[in-house]
């Protein structure tokens, strides 16, 4: 189980950037997180839109690292109100 709590998957936060001479981040395209395919598919699309419209932004994905701060480990006895409640021996 810890194997699969600690592997590491690449996630993605696509962010419209514009500007010259430098390029920054101006805003996130969409909430949450995307898949490695998910994110290419969307910066892509949105560049390809971008440059027919003579638009001077861009879309750049940026890997990102989740965490689920608090997660319950397995064994732990969790309340459904108040979060966890004690660890089982």
């Amino acid at each position: 189980m810890d194997q699969t709590r600690n592997a590491e998957i690449t996630r993605f936060r696509v962010w419209i950037a514009g500007g010259q001479p430098v390029t920054v981040a101006l805003e996130p395209a969409e909430e949450g997180t995307m898949s490695a395919e998910q994110a290419e598919a969307y910066v892509e699309a949105f560049n390809r839109s971008a440059a027919l419209g003579h638009r001077d932004v861009c879309a750049v994905a940026v890997p990102v690292t989740v965490e689920y701060r608090g997660e319950p480990r397995p064994g732990e006895e969790i309340s459904r109100n108040a979060g966890i409640v004690r660890q089982r021996a």
